[in-house]
């Protein structure tokens, strides 16, 4: 009999299940869409029930097409993107969509509540505010919409919700809750003074209880094994915030390692034995028992590309089904002809907000009738790895040297982009064999829960293996170099002129 342990990842869009083999290998894995709703500019929202189905739907066909036995399946361990906010009442029942990551509702809000309270949020939580992190998402949602506030039993997270549908139990993990400004990293406890700055008279008791990502925070119900094909009785573990379960994917688990992830956000994280205390910084959060996490990120990633792809590639969508491959695939050999520093066009990929301020907008600049499609798109692929060189630098500058980086999310699939990357970035890039590494770190940790691994370290090296390494080219390190300074230049002179326009989009 083998041995089997299944992971979950509900994205901002999409849901998808794995079902790992001991070995870290992939052996089956099937997605689902879940739609997502804009009732108003900045505003993201998703069903929580179809969230449900959605994961419900996918673990049932991953169980039917790979022919395993339920009762193989070791251990289910989950992760969704971080922060947002999910609303349920007593009953476990959405008292409000789920609000995801790229919510940008409160932008101003949380702008306001910075200069008032940041430096203070700061002290307990060594994290910035932004617009869509829990704690700001609260004390919106008890400003703005004070009904819907009271009638929040309990303040969850994406994958909280599907591990409460899974089991009947509504907790969440150290890892996720650690990254949402509403826990004491001091401490690694609750803390009244915290909620108190956010202004939230009974915030507290609202919090769910914390288990560790490696702990079995519930097993499978009875109705969630009729829904999904599961054992009833199987472990679920605590579960873990998406860019964590990433870099857990991808074998990143010592103090100095480094992780970009290029996908709906730009992270780059590295592992750290204690919390940087630098407010200028984005954040730090909760890893291992003994380790942390320094985080730069904005959804400045490549999800532009995608926009991109929707909404000016159709040509390169007709050519891709012609010949059977995939439209990323075209992409790259067009943005692959293009020697670097060819192209004088720069890329703000602000779409879906950035790490300069709320108003801030995407944009090309430097255009003329002389440019072509394919030269905007090599300009979105350089203006994604600026984005992540922004951070990085950041990281630079609070003292954290980085030798080497794992690589994951879509743009890790993409040989002209990663190598990009190396170049830019000035280090060695890697990638790890096989593509879901948010699952595989979840699985990871329902493999420990279950005492199938010791620890991380066991985990992985039982489990991952690098299967590219790419070495930067000093050839072209001032050629990214001079563009990189040109876009910061442009993003410190667009700030008041991204203020105006944001003037005339909202009528004043």
């Amino acid at each position: 009999m083998a041995d089997y342990l299944l992971g979950i990842d509900n994205g901002g869009t999409i849901t998808k299940v794995v079902i790992f083999d001991i070995a870290g290998n992939e052996v089956i894995s099937s997605s689902r869409k879940v739609t997502a709703h804009y009732p108003n500019p900045g505003w993201t929202e998703r069903s929580m029930h179809d969230v449900w189905t959605s994961t419900s739907e996918a673990i049932r066909e991953s169980l039917e097409k790979s022919g395993i036995n339920p009762a193989d399946i070791v251990a289910i361990g989950n992760t969704a993107h971080g922060n947002g906010i999910y609303l349920v009442d007593e009953y476990g029942e959405p008292v409000y969509p789920g609000i995801i990551s790229t919510d940008n509702r409160a932008g101003k809000f949380m702008e306001a509540l910075q200069k008032t309270i940041g430096d203070d949020v700061w002290k307990h939580t060594y994290q910035k505010l932004w617009a869509s992190s829990t704690g700001v998402l609260l004390a919106w949602f008890h400003q703005h919409m004070p009904d819907i506030y009271n009638k929040a039993h309990t303040v969850i997270l994406g994958k909280d919700y599907v591990k409460y549908k899974l089991t009947g139990d509504i907790n969440s993990d150290y890892t996720d809750i650690s990254a949402a400004n509403l826990l004491d990293l001091n401490t690694k406890e609750y803390s009244e003074d915290l909620f108190r700055l956010f202004d939230l008279p009974e915030g507290m008791p609202k919090m769910p209880e914390l288990f560790k990502s490696t702990d079995i925070a519930g097993r499978v119900s009875e109705a969630a094994a009729e829904e999904t094909g599961l054992v009833a009785g199987t472990p679920v573990a605590g579960g873990i915030l998406d860019v964590i379960g990433t870099a857990l994917g991808a074998g990143v688990v010592d103090p100095g390692q480094a992780c970009i992830i290029a996908g709906t956000w730009s992270i780059n994280e590295v592992v750290l034995d204690k919390p940087i205390d630098n407010s200028n910084l984005w954040m730090n959060c909760m890893y291992g028992d003994a380790t942390w996490m320094a985080i730069e990120a904005s959804p400045t990633s490549a999800s532009n590309l995608e926009w991109f792809i929707k909404y000016f590639c159709a040509e390169e969508k007709q050519e891709a089904e012609q010949r059977g491959i995939s439209v990323y695939d075209v992409c790259n050999e067009k943005v692959a002809k293009q020697a670097p520093g060819s192209v004088d066009i720069l890329f703000h990929p602000f779409l879906f907000g950035s790490n300069v301020q709320a108003t801030a907008r995407a944009g090309f600049y430097g255009m003329g009738n002389w440019h072509n499609r394919d030269q905007m798109l090599r300009a979105v692929y350089e203006g994604i790895v600026y984005s992540h060189l922004s951070h990085i630098e950041d990281l630079r500058k609070a003292g954290i040297q980085i030798d080497v980086a794992r690589f994951a999310g879509g743009a890790a699939r993409s040989e002209v982009w990663a190598q990009m990357f190396a170049d830019a970035l000035g280090f060695p890039i890697e990638v790890v064999e096989g593509d879901e590494m948010g699952t595989r770190g979840a699985a990871i940790c329902a493999g420990i829960a279950a005492g199938v691994y010791s620890d991380f370290h066991d985990a992985v090296g039982q489990a991952i293996k690098v299967q590219h390494h790419y070495e930067p080219n000093p050839e072209f390190a001032d050629v990214y170099r001079a563009r990189f300074d040109e876009y910061q230049f442009l993003t410190e002179v667009m700030r008041e002129a991204w203020n105006r326009i944001d003037g005339l989009a909202s009528g004043r």
